[in-house]
């Protein structure tokens, strides 16, 4: 527990005693002589020097708070302000310097409601009552004012700045509920629809009520963006209709669920907007690979029937069952993102799919289809920049540079799933768009040695200059030494996360120590103690301010005690990022001392991630961490965290954001954490 809470808790334990003894209903004790005389003197003696005390300990509360507030510092200030009236609940001073502080940040609701709570606890005979009633007042009526910034700025300025950001970020539109900045005025109205970029959402309607889909009918020429995410069932039709019932002239974004619609009804929906259509999601919900395009009633849903209906796509993700030969070229889609929910693609599908989309730029692929397109991949899609063939998830950034020619983003396979690729389709791809990759991410095992043996003999005349980020999870040592040969060949190189066989490479290790823009290092999966990962590291701490070294994240597939590298960490001067991985802790005195380590160096640490997978959480993990004086966020994921760690999170001067996950915590805890701690998130699964 820390020290402000302790000394809140013993206030508030000694004022209830206070209480008591000087309560009238309280049964007076007749003293039998003059020790019972004496006992009473110093009783009295030492009550009121507490009161004095309480009073003087409150008033340093109060100026430290003010003195913080004044400086910006509004959550420690917040947090001395909770200590007061813990102290002394009934004292009007804890709840005036909280509301005065919301109201320096401009929060006039919260100061009102902290008014109201002193109002219910101070007692109304207390002179300062009042001034409690007038602050309230004020706060009310400062909620109150509005400013008409919408009618009163330049209209250029509020439909081109304000209002998409507004619209888009901060509401999202439903069908049959009324938005209420669209019945402000009739200024506002105007301005905002001269926009044309309202977004709605239909989600669960059914067609029982006869204004549900009100509000969309009412704007439907002002709709931008239409996102339908309940498809049919037995219990209702489902909101496709709308498409029927209203006119979009400006809808360029449609997303549809179409689990249970039969082809002839998603047709005709997509029918209505083809002519303004330029990006459209197609997803079903809830299907497995034992699940059947019977099952769905939408068998036909294919890439080529939707291109051929709606030819002035530029982006199209399609979930779907089955793939037809493309017939006719489609020249204005440049983003495809592709989930056929059974078997990967063939190698004739993907030349197909490739040489009838020619201009395409972004090209997702959920599953790993045969690879031996690699090698044709620019003859038929020259303008080709991002590449991913598997995975649901995209990549970090999907930006790309315009003026850049050739490939700059490839990942392939799934995490955690061996995927086999053939040298003779990778390492040509690679070498082809040496000059232009930026990313690579690469997960399985490679075959083919020929064709990486006669690489590794290129020398260091070929270099990936633009690559910043390489990422290489191998199953196998030949994919590892594609790796090693991919670093030597990248000066520029910042951002390395490397798994299994090459997270255990010392000729890997020793490569990176060379990279002078070295950011960001991230392993999985290491078996070894390593001698030259203990190098790199010591090279980092010996640069000390001058090193660049941001993030480190270390996976261990063994037990702590057994990697000699871990006491280093803490040596980092500049490092923002600790993320420590280990599903094996044998000995709980190595971890802490690691801890310990990290809580007494790495002077720029902002954020602490510690994942223990199912296992608990050494006893005093958290709690060796609580004098570091910039720690910021701190994510843990265990079975289960001891309840002091837990208490001493209340501790942390600097700590603004907590994620627990998976350990049970009491409820009460919970609500402490989350009143003390500006973003506090726990996720009990």
């Amino acid at each position: 527990m820390s020290p402000p809470c302790m000394i809140a808790s013993f206030f508030t334990q000694s004022l209830f005693i206070i209480a008591q003894i000087n309560d009238p209903s309280t049964p007076s004790i007749e003293p039998i002589n003059s020790h019972h005389q004496q006992r009473q003197a110093v009783i009295a003696t030492a009550t009121e020097e507490i009161n004095q005390l309480t009073c003087q300990f409150m008033a340093k509360l109060n100026e430290r708070s003010t003195a913080m507030a004044n400086g910006g510092n509004f959550d420690r200030a917040l947090r001395d302000v909770a200590v007061m009236q813990a102290i002394d609940p009934t004292s009007f001073l804890g709840y005036l310097k909280a509301g005065d502080i919301y109201q320096q940040q401009g929060r006039q609701q919260d100061a009102a409601a902290m008014y109201e709570k002193g109002l219910v606890h101070v007692s109304s005979s207390d002179y300062r009552y009042t001034n409690l009633q007038m602050r309230q007042k004020d706060a009310l009526d400062a909620a109150n004012k509005r400013v008409d910034f919408i009618s009163q700025l330049p209209l250029e300025l509020v439909v081109s700045e304000i209002l998409p950001w507004v619209i888009n970020y901060l509401y999202r539109l439903a069908v049959d509920t009324p938005c209420p900045y669209l019945y402000v005025s009739r200024t506002w109205r105007q301005r905002i629809l001269l926009c044309n970029n309202l977004s709605f959402h239909a989600d669960g309607v059914t067609n029982s009520d006869v204004f549900q889909f009100r509000e969309l009918e009412r704007f439907a020429e002002h709709v931008k963006t239409l996102l339908v995410e309940a498809g049919r069932s037995n219990l209702h039709e489902g909101p496709l209709s709308v498409f029927d019932d209203c006119d979009f002239p400006n809808l360029t974004h449609v997303t549809i669920c179409y689990n249970g619609y039969e082809e002839d009804d998603l047709m005709s929906a997509l029918e209505s907007v083809r002519r303004t259509m330029t990006h459209l999601v197609l997803y079903m919900e809830g299907h497995t690979e034992e699940d059947n395009d019977d099952d769905y009633g939408t068998s036909r849903i294919h890439l080529g029937g939707v291109l051929d209906l709606c030819p002035g796509l530029v982006s199209l993700e399609l979930m779907s069952f089955t793939i037809h030969h493309l017939t006719v070229q489609h020249t204005t889609l440049t983003q495809l993102t592709l989930s056929t929910v059974i078997f990967p693609l063939s190698y004739d599908a993907m030349i197909n799919i490739l040489s009838h989309l020619p201009s395409l730029v972004y090209f997702d692929l959920h599953h790993v289809p045969d690879l031996r397109f690699l090698t044709r991949l620019h003859v038929y899609c020259p303008g080709m920049k991002l590449l991913k063939c598997g995975g649901c998830d995209s990549f970090d950034e999907d930006i790309y540079d315009r003026h850049v020619q050739g490939l700059q983003k490839l990942r392939l396979g799934i995490d955690d799933v061996d995927e086999q690729f053939n040298a003779d389709d990778l390492v040509p791809l690679l070498l082809e768009n040496r000059q232009s990759i930026d990313h690579i991410r690469v997960t399985g095992r490679l075959i083919g040695e020929s064709v990486v043996r006669d690489y590794k003999s290129l020398g260091s005349s070929l270099t990936f200059d633009r690559l910043k980020k390489l990422e290489v999870h191998a199953a196998n040592d030949q994919l590892a030494t594609l790796a090693l040969s991919i670093i030597h060949r990248s000066p520029n190189l910042c951002h390395v996360r490397l798994g299994s066989h090459a997270a255990n490479r010392d000729t890997i290790w020793n490569a990176l120590r060379g990279l002078s823009n070295f950011q960001t290092l991230s392993t999985r999966k290491m078996t070894m103690d390593s001698i030259s990962f203990r190098n790199i590291l010591e090279h980092q701490v010996e640069l000390g301010k001058d090193s660049l070294l941001k993030e480190l994240q270390v996976g261990m597939g063994a037990d702590v005690s057994t990697f000699s590298w871990m006491d280093m960490i803490g040596g980092l001067q500049n490092v923002t990022k600790v993320a420590l991985l280990t599903t094996t802790i044998e000995t709980p005195s190595a971890y802490l001392s690691t801890n310990a380590t990290i809580a007494e160096g790495c002077p720029s640490l902002l954020r602490l991630e510690l994942y223990f997978g199912r296992q608990p959480a050494p006893e005093g993990t958290i709690t060796l961490m609580k004098d570091h004086p910039t720690l910021q966020c701190l994510r843990i994921h265990a079975s289960s965290i001891a309840e002091r760690d837990v208490v001493n999170l209340l501790s942390f001067t600097k700590l603004n954001n907590v994620i627990i996950i998976i350990a049970p915590i009491q409820d009460y805890l919970i609500a402490l954490l989350r009143a003390r701690i500006p973003h506090m998130k726990y996720i009990p699964y």
